[in-house]
């Protein structure tokens, strides 16, 4: 637009000049008959002949076409010079003489020279504006270079900043994952060692109960002992002061009711040995009791900490392998290439073979997203991110992700 403002003010101002030179060529032709007429006013006598009518318009075609003509052209002052040039000869031949033949000459000779030097002037502003026109280009030219370049830089720095942008969000994702892995493993700590806590505190309260059992009994044991004991001493006394007293009257009823004594007091002792036989078994049948009591205990216990051991594997299993499959959704996403062709929402089936480390022997989709280049994005994708996290546990490992399959939604994943 700025280029054609400064070429159209120009060609205005040029074409307002020579419609001013043409209306003063118009004027002047007017003009110079009539100051023909007031300096020839006197009479003359003129001879004259008849000449072609031809003639006399050819005569008056040359006087007319500089008011005619907006523009003239080098080739038509070409053509005009001759025919002015030959106004006189014409005349002369003929014997007309007449000043307005030398007047018209000159009229006309001026036109010429007006009108080449017109012609002249509109090559030098041909010239001038195509050099203009030429300055135009390049400089439109320099500038789509220059829009171009800028686009190019400009689509650089946009990539570089969605590179960082990527690398930035991958990283984030890595510390948000060890993050979840060392809550985890804390709250695995936690367990095992509230676990082991009650454990120990199950164990103390059962001994001490097995141990209050036993005092008990023991005690008990020891009562009925003392008291047998001090039946039996106090039955031996009496039978030692009966003996006393009647060994005087009857030496021989004192040696029967000695003998008699002796064998009551037997019996009394064999009575004190059962008893005491009797008191121990139900020691030990109490004892029995009591070991076979934390021996269940104990038992039960034991029972109770593999079953909560076994959840707590169980659940640190479950959680490994969710983590682990979380992990691998999310390193084939970041390892996957979309297709230019791949349009959003597009996933698929993916059955994949591993060795105990995580190396990848095979990818192979099961279930396809119905875009074949897509499918094949996908394995090689599953391909570029081997070794892929597996647990640590090299069991459950080869259990769960030897061969395993898992959807592949990238739009998802990452």
């Amino acid at each position: 637009m700025d280029s054609k403002k400064r070429f159209t003010w120009p060609i205005i101002l040029a074409l307002a000049l020579h419609g001013t030179i043409l209306a003063l060529f118009a004027l002047s032709a007017l003009l110079k008959p009539d100051k023909l007429l007031e300096t020839n006013a006197a009479p003359e006598i003129i001879h004259a002949e008849i000449i072609e009518e031809n003639t006399v318009n050819n005569l008056a075609d040359v006087a007319a076409e500089p008011v005619k003509q907006e523009t003239v052209s080098k080739q038509e002052v070409e053509r005009v010079e001759p025919r002015v040039a030959e106004v006189p000869t014409v005349v002369e031949e003929e014997g007309v003489k007449v000043e307005a033949a030398e007047q018209v000459k000159a009229e006309a000779a001026r036109a010429a020279a007006q009108a080449k030097a017109k012609a002249a002037e509109q090559a030098r502003q041909a010239e001038m504006d195509k050099a203009k026109a030429e300055a135009a280009a390049e400089a439109a030219k320099a500038k789509a270079a220059a829009e171009k370049a800028e686009a190019a830089a400009q689509a650089k720095a946009e990539a570089a900043k969605a590179k960082a942008a990527a690398e930035k969000a991958e990283a984030a994702a890595q510390a948000k994952a060890e993050a979840a892995k060392a809550a985890a493993e804390k709250a695995e700590a936690a367990a095992k060692a509230k676990a082991t806590a009650e454990k120990a505190e199950a164990a103390a309260k059962a001994k001490a109960a097995a141990e209050k059992a036993e005092a008990a009994a023991k005690a008990k044991a020891a009562a009925e002992q003392a008291e047998t004991a001090a039946k039996a001493r106090a039955a031996a006394e009496k039978a030692e002061a009966a003996a006393k007293a009647k060994a005087a009257a009857e030496k021989a009823e004192a040696a029967a009711k000695a003998k008699a004594a002796a064998e009551q007091a037997e019996a009394l002792k064999a009575k004190a040995a059962a008893e005491k036989a009797a008191a121990q078994a139900k020691i030990d049948a109490e004892r029995a009791a009591v070991a076979k009591a934390k021996a269940e205990a104990e038992q039960a216990e034991s029972a109770r900490m593999a079953a909560e051991q076994a959840r707590m594997d169980e659940e640190e299993n479950q959680l490994a392998i969710k983590t682990a499959a979380a992990a691998i959704k999310q390193k084939v996403a970041h390892s996957w290439i979309r297709p230019v062709s791949a349009r959003s929402g597009l996933k698929c089936t993916i059955q994949v073979r591993l060795m105990s480390d995580g190396t990848v022997i095979e990818a192979k989709v099961i279930a396809t997203s119905g875009d074949e280049i897509f499918d094949r994005s996908a394995e090689n994708a599953v391909h570029k991110a081997s070794p892929l996290p597996v647990p640590k546990d090299k069991e459950l490992a080869i259990k769960e992700f030897k061969s395993f399959k898992f959807l592949f939604d990238p739009d998802r994943s990452r």
